[in-house]
């Protein structure tokens, strides 16, 4: 797949480009491709929370454990109550380098990896015993065989986990590299370097898998921090609140208000050349170049919480009340031609590298979400994988040395599996040592 961070149809209502200078002036813009933000009809009312784009088209999650895919007919749900059949909430997902598969989070501890290409589910819930809300996750590698898992929480923790040749996820000791606070955003451009954001306006980036994290800013930010897209060790966004987008360019970092409104952006996404971002008040980003991005109000009003720049041309952002946006850049709705206004974004570099981005507005924004539901699970050392086709025939994959047996109640199972036979045609039971 192209490299990309973690994310990779309502009328197009207007368009602002923003840059890091100069005065306002009204101007025509074409849209690429047809380019038209426009409302899908969604599978769901619950809050979707984040986005990725895969081999098999754009899956979303979000609240009561859904997860959401488009297909040739439209949005479904691929899963309904989550990876436990618990309805715990899901709040992060990043996809595997060959787009295979997508890994997602949750409340209570919830870990769940969905196989778009086998259609397979399996659950890896409560690692290490570990129940605490999980706000993002990365992964790297190939679905399946070596991916390097990337998971975060409330409580400020980074667990960091490897698929084993024997299928199992062995994982290491739980690290805080943000000091405790909670980190909404982890993201990876390659297995060893990546980028956490957290709530106390930290910013800390790996260079040799998450083992180890040194703080690059952002303290003169005074904002909310909602995510991360990393895309080299000198190209990283931060989306925030009071409508800043920060970048980083290796040495310093410059905040972009790209919202005159002064809105937040709750979520970007990357690739070398382009980007997408989203944020309150129904409103998406394109990144023109360096510090210079395009808005669209779309005529949903809501809260847009994530998004996905879409290797397959295909654009996606989701939020409140399961709503759904999306725009194809595959060339096939033809040029659009759209009103444009050029607005001035500040920015005041220091000597050191410090910024100031002087606001207009008075928001405040709250970085997390805190799920209300608690669950205590046991944690063993080593944990048994069990396969069960839709059908109900249960397959054993084995049990590591001296582990013990543990697989989820028929009662969790017989809730998962009969939602969309179509879609999920086989439940796991992960291993993890």
């Amino acid at each position: 797949m192209t490299e990309h961070t973690r994310r990779r149809f309502v009328q197009l209502a207007g368009a602002t480009t923003v840059g890091i200078a100069g005065t306002s002036a009204t101007a025509l813009a074409q849209s690429d491709g047809g380019g038209e933000w426009t409302a899908a009809e969604s599978p769901t009312d619950k809050p979707l929370n984040d986005v990725v784009d895969t081999t098999e088209g754009p899956f979303a999650i979000g609240g009561g454990g859904d997860v959401v895919g488009r297909f040739d007919d439209g949005w479904q749900k691929v899963v309904e109550y989550g990876p436990q059949a618990r309805s715990r909430p899901l709040t992060g997902v990043d996809v595997t380098d060959d787009g295979n598969a997508i890994w997602f989070v949750g409340g209570s501890g919830v870990i769940g990896e969905y196989n778009v290409a086998t259609k397979t589910l399996t659950n890896y819930s409560a690692p290490k015993g570990k129940t605490s809300t999980w706000e993002d996750c990365a992964v790297r590698g190939t679905a399946g065989e070596n991916e390097r898992l990337y998971f975060v929480n409330g409580s400020g923790e980074l667990l960091v986990g490897d698929r084993q040749d024997s299928g199992a996820v062995k994982y290491q000791k739980v690290i805080k590299p943000g000091g405790g606070s909670t980190i909404p955003g982890i993201d990876f451009h390659s297995r060893s370097n990546g980028h956490v954001c957290s709530t106390s306006q930290y910013v800390a980036r790996s260079t040799d898998g998450g083992e180890s994290w040194n703080q690059i800013g952002i303290e003169f930010s005074g904002t909310s921090f909602f995510d991360v897209a990393s895309v080299g060790q000198g190209d990283v966004n931060v989306a925030a609140g009071n409508g800043i987008v920060y970048r980083y360019d290796g040495h310093r970092w410059t905040p972009h208000v790209v919202d005159d409104g002064r809105q937040s952006i709750r979520a970007v996404d990357r690739t070398p050349d382009a980007g997408v971002a989203a944020g309150d008040g129904g409103k998406v980003y394109d990144r023109i170049s360096t510090g210079q991005w395009e808005r669209f109000q779309t005529p949903v009003k809501t809260k847009l919480r994530g998004v996905a720049y879409g290797t397959s041309g295909v654009d996606v952002a989701v939020g409140n009340n399961g709503e759904i946006v999306e725009r194809v850049r595959d060339g096939t709705g033809g040029d659009t031609t759209t009103e444009t206004e050029t607005a001035t974004a500040t920015e005041s570099p220091t000597a050191s590298g410090a910024a100031t981005a002087s606001p207009n507005g008075t928001e405040t924004a709250t970085a997390t979400e805190t799920a209300t539901a608690t669950e205590t699970a046991t944690a063993t050392e080593t944990a048994t994988a069990t396969s069960t086709p839709a059908d109900g025939a249960s397959e054993t994959d084995g049990t590591t040395s001296g582990g013990t047996n543990a697989t989820i109640a028929p009662a969790d199972r017989i809730a998962t599996l009969p939602i969309a036979p179509q879609v999920v045609e086989n439940y796991r039971e992960g291993i993890w040592v």
